[in-house]
Parts: C-alpha cells; structure tokens; sequence
C-alpha cells in the first residue's frame, strides 16, 4: 500500500502545474498578437500599394510595338512600309492580275444596247473573249473560225510569228489570258493570244505574211547552219583525239619501222621517209 504525498511534494506540483498554465496563456496570447499585426501590415501595405504611383520600368526592359502585318507591304530593303491603297485598289489590282471574267455580266433591258458577235449579231457573247480580249464573239462562231479566233499559247506566238518576250508581255499591245499552268501549278501561268490578233501585229512588224515567211525560213537555215557547224566542230575534234590515241599507242609499241617510199619535200629539197607503222619521218638522200 503506497503512502501519501508529503506537503511539500504536493506543493512543488502546484507550483510546475501554475507554471505551465501561465507559460500556455502566454504562448496563446503572443500568437494572437502576431495573427493581428500580419493582418494590418498586408492592409497597410495594399493601401500604400494602391497609393503609391505604378512601379518604373526596368531600365534592360524594351517598348513592346504591336504591329498589323496584314496591312505591311515588304519593299525588299529591310523595311515595313504601310500600304496606303484602300480595299477598292487592291482589289482591282488583283482582279487585272488573275483575270477574274464575271461569267454573268448584267444586261440591258433593250436588245439594242447589247453586245452583238461580229460574225453572225447573236448576243450569246463569250465573257472570257469580251472582258479580257474586248472582242465581241459567241462561243460558236469561235469554233465555226478556228483560224481567227483560236487561242494560242506564249511559245507559239515567239516561234511561229517571232515575237519578243516584252511585246507579249505588253497588255496593251498584245492583250492576253493569264491562266494557271495545267502541267504543274508551281510554274509560271500559262498565258494565252488571239491567233488573228498575233498575226495582223506580226505582219504589221515584218511587212507582211512573204516577209514573215522569208524571215522564218531565215532563222531556220542559220540554225541548221550553226548546227552543222557544231556537229563539224565535234567530229573533228574526236578524230583528233582519236588520232592522237592511235599515234600514242603505236608509239609506245616497240616495232621496226617500215618505211615507205621517199618523197622530196617542195619547200627544202629533200627527201623524207615515213613509217607506216608509227609515222615518224626521217630525211634520206637518194643517189
């Protein structure tokens, strides 16, 4: 049987028991007190934040400019120029460019005011012929004259009618349709000429159709002339070499020369010998 707690002990406990309560109330009281300070030093400092003028921008920090590509035209210099011309132009300028045709132009009530053909007056006109070539033709007299009204293409009219390039690129000297290449859509457009058109500015160029045949038939026999020249260029030349690959292997095979008869030279007098094998000459003297 345990014995009682003496005073003193009991005292003693008391006094630790007081100790840890006021050390608690006092650890409680100083969280309290911090809580409050933090709460009013984030209010004071988002006060001074919203009184305080915008922070400065740092000095490594550059301006930021925004910028409307779409409205920038590249002038190939190193700059961005801003493109004055209002939707209208560029519009216009695109419309030339791909040759948009209005398949459906608008009409006028009185049959008069109408665009006729030039062959038979139908005013079934072609769009295509009528906007871009202003020429006023309905799609069966275009195959009814074929030989008037057909298209031909930019090779054509340099080979068959010697045009230049800048008199086919000339619109207004020669108006023609810019098309995409059906061969491959990557190359240049495919652009396309009036036939009778072409041939009244090519005879008006070189004084008629006999000249224009007199100037063909020209070019043609100085390429077959330029040609020949070429293939009587290359064919020596391969002789030559030819030749000179046979002397080199007859000279270095060791053989008896084989001479034949002498031959007396007009410029010096006297005779020479030549190895049938090697070709090699060797003055003689006959007696």
């Amino acid at each position: 049987m345990s014995q009682p707690l003496s005073e003193e002990v009991l005292q003693r406990i008391a006094e630790n028991k007081a100790k840890a309560l006021a050390k608690l109330a006092a650890k409680r009281k100083l969280e309290q007190t911090t809580e409050s300070a933090d709460s009013t030093d984030s209010n004071k400092a988002s006060n001074d934040e919203d009184s305080r003028p915008s922070k400065r921008r740092a000095r490594w920090s550059k301006p930021i400019f925004e910028y409307d590509l779409s409205q920038m035209v590249d002038t190939r210099g190193g700059f961005l120029a801003e493109d004055d011309e209002n939707d209208d132009d560029k519009r216009k300028k695109f419309d030339e460019k791909a040759h948009v045709v209005e398949l459906n132009p608008p009409r006028s009530i009185d049959p008069s005011q109408n665009p006729k053909c030039l062959e038979c007056n139908s005013l079934d006109i072609d769009p295509h012929f009528n906007q871009i070539f202003k020429i006023n033709i309905c799609g069966a007299c275009k195959e009814k004259y074929p030989d008037k009204y057909s298209l031909i293409t930019k090779t054509e009219a340099k080979e068959d009618y010697l045009l230049t390039d800048p008199e086919l690129r000339d619109q207004d000297l020669l108006p023609h349709w810019s098309k995409p290449n059906p061969r491959k859509s990557t190359w240049n457009n495919m652009m396309l000429y009036v036939r009778y058109m072409v041939e009244e500015y090519a005879f008006e160029k070189w004084g008629g159709s006999d000249a224009l045949d007199a100037e063909y038939e020209k070019r043609e026999q100085q390429k077959k002339e330029k040609k020949d020249k070429q293939f009587k260029e290359k064919l020596k030349d391969l002789r030559r070499r030819t030749m000179t690959s046979t002397w080199e292997r007859r000279r270095d095979k060791a053989h008896d020369h084989e001479y034949g008869d002498p031959v007396q030279d007009p410029d010096t007098g006297n005779s020479l010998q030549t190895c049938q094998i090697c070709g090699i000459e060797v003055e003689t003297e006959v007696f």
